[in-house]
């Protein structure tokens, strides 16, 4: 996992010293032989030298971060500790870029080895990431040669969360929905019982007052879900592929997160061609349907049309989990859901009033 790469620059400076040999023997001139030939192994020295350390220092390090889990939202960013570790106990300053997808955004890091440093994420897109390392680059202060090496590690989930905006579903008006004039129990459905509280669901659904009188925590039992929305969101290639920078899929789990502020849980239909599945869904867990989602749709790609921030060399040294952990798609492929696929999904759920359509395009009649 280690690249040497050398620069023009070397090749020239040993094109010119053989010249000077080259030279100092046709001329017959010892010193001008003599004198290339010292500069040859002096530089060749400095070289070997400089190559063998910065080998021993990139193989012998590690890249560690001192949180395992960060958190963030759309848009917000935060700072962490991170180090790279070496055997070797040399202080060389070398570049590091972070390998993680693109829900997160990060700079080309300049460290030092054996040092801390302190890394800057911003949230980008609505998802479940993580780093799965880093990129050292070594150079040389002449700039003659660089070392690369590929630094994995579990090093950092990174729980990118949706906005904490609530006016989403005040503007959607789709499907004849314009749920926040109706009463609380209307939106989280007709009280049924008290039940002891299943850790499982959101914290929304604890009854207080009786918890605080019988001191363990109980929940309410409600019906159906009430007049909450019912959201059936397109989940075809087509919605992770960014315009503008942002993903369409990204404003449909802003709108269901900002739904599930209201409703608890929301009820969700995931629809794509051949494929069709409903999930309720609370606040917390979005992060993590959008990952379903994303590696769903990546597997049905070759790996030859996934994209990935890496140089390609190192591709080969990531096995399949840890490529769909960071890849992402430019193109889309042929699986939007058939009109009829959705006319069986709307059928099924009957209640037209409630039903949201998320990232469908427009279908005349």
């Amino acid at each position: 996992m280690i690249r040497v790469i050398p620069s023009n620059k070397l090749l020239i400076i040993y094109l010119v010293l053989s010249g000077i040999i080259y030279i100092g023997l046709l001329a017959n001139n010892l010193f001008g032989t003599y004198f290339g030939l010292i500069l040859f192994i002096v530089f060749t020295s400095y070289v070997l030298s400089w190559y063998l350390l910065a080998m021993l220092a990139a193989l012998y390090s590690r890249l560690i971060f001192e949180q395992n889990s960060i958190e963030l939202t759309v848009g917000s960013s935060t700072i962490i500790n991170a180090k790279v570790l070496s055997r070797i106990p040399i202080r060389w300053g070398a570049r590091l870029n972070l390998i993680h997808s693109p829900h997160v955004q990060s700079n080309v890091l300049n460290v030092k080895i054996n040092g801390e440093f302190t890394v800057k994420l911003m949230g980008r897109w609505i998802g479940s990431a993580r780093v799965i390392g880093g990129v050292m680059e070594l150079e040389d202060s002449l700039g003659l040669l660089s070392i690369q090496r590929l630094l994995l590690c579990d090093c950092a989930e990174i729980i990118v969360r949706p906005r904490q905006l609530i006016s989403a579903t005040d503007r959607m008006g789709v499907g004849g929905y314009t749920g926040h004039g109706l009463s609380m129990e209307g939106r989280l459905g007709d009280f049924r019982s008290l039940l002891i509280y299943d850790y499982e669901r959101p914290a929304s659904s604890i009854h207080w007052l009786t918890s605080a009188r019988v001191s363990e925590l109980m929940m309410v039992n409600r019906s159906e879900y009430g007049s909450c929305p019912i959201f059936i969101i397109n989940v075809s290639s087509r919605v992770l592929i960014p315009q503008d920078g942002d993903r369409p899929i990204d404003e449909a789990l802003q709108i269901i997160s900002d739904s599930s502020n209201y409703c608890g849980e929301v009820k969700v239909v995931l629809i794509r061609r051949g494929y069709v599945e409903e999930r309720v869904v609370s606040r917390g867990v979005i992060p993590y349907l959008e990952r379903e989602i994303r590696i769903r749709v990546i597997k049905s790609f070759s790996e030859s049309d996934m994209f990935v921030d890496l140089p390609d060399y190192f591709r080969k040294y990531l096995d399949k989990d840890e490529l769909l952990n960071i890849a992402y798609i430019r193109t889309s492929i042929d699986d939007e859901p058939l009109i009829d696929e959705l006319s069986k999904v709307v059928n099924a759920i009957g209640s037209r009033s409630r039903i949201v359509l998320l990232n469908f395009k427009t279908v005349d009649g």
